[in-house]
């Protein structure tokens, strides 16, 4: 219990550096698609490092919620890993296909990662959204803080996956992303604190 709790909750801490790292990234790339893909591959060494480190994390993440699926049997937890395990399959997608590959090549990977990772984010905030309209362990004011920041991250990938807002507009919600990944990792500190 105490090794799932760690991963969750350092997952959760540590993703919050990879999504202001990554909204900085995105700033200062080129918005032409085609000078995109050849900016990334200039600076290949950030992004590469970055997509590992958020793998790793996101990893970390998933391990700890399959964890606190089989110890609590609860279907918010299911989904949860159901999310992430889906989110997982992003970065091999990311890591494989924008290295020195063709642009059409790196458009299809790019297009596949977006599409994976918008509906692993929809289904994962779906679970969280379900964890903490259940929850015991959060003062209700938190509780009811992360209900909101999981709803809205539904509703925003939701939508964003049925195109009715890009994902650069589904961006500007990182913010609240962010808060809701701290009251996760808070969260992962509280699961089981009344065991031995």
């Amino acid at each position: 219990m105490k090794l799932a709790k760690i991963f969750w909750s350092l997952g959760s801490l540590l993703i919050n550096v990879t999504i202001i790292i990554y909204i900085a990234l995105s700033s200062k790339a080129p918005q032409d698609i085609v000078e995109r893909y050849a900016y990334i591959n200039s600076n290949w060494a950030l992004y590469g490092a970055h997509w590992k480190a958020e793998f790793l994390f996101m990893t970390l993440i998933a391990i700890g919620a399959v964890f606190f699926a089989a110890r609590f049997r609860k279907i918010s937890w299911s989904v949860i890993v159901v999310g992430q395990l889906i989110l997982l399959l992003t970065y091999p997608i990311m890591l494989g296909g924008y290295q020195n590959t063709p642009f059409e090549l790196a458009e299809m990977a790019n297009q596949m990662a977006t599409v994976v990772f918008v509906f692993g984010n929809l289904v994962f905030f779906s679970g969280l959204l379900l964890l903490y309209r259940e929850d015991g362990l959060l003062k209700k004011w938190l509780r009811i803080v992360a209900m909101g920041l999981s709803g809205i991250g539904a509703l925003v990938f939701l939508i964003t996956f049925a195109g009715v807002i890009s994902w650069k507009q589904a961006m500007m919600a990182g913010p609240l992303i962010n808060i809701l990944y701290l009251i996760n990792a808070y969260y992962g500190l509280k699961i089981g604190a009344d065991e031995k």
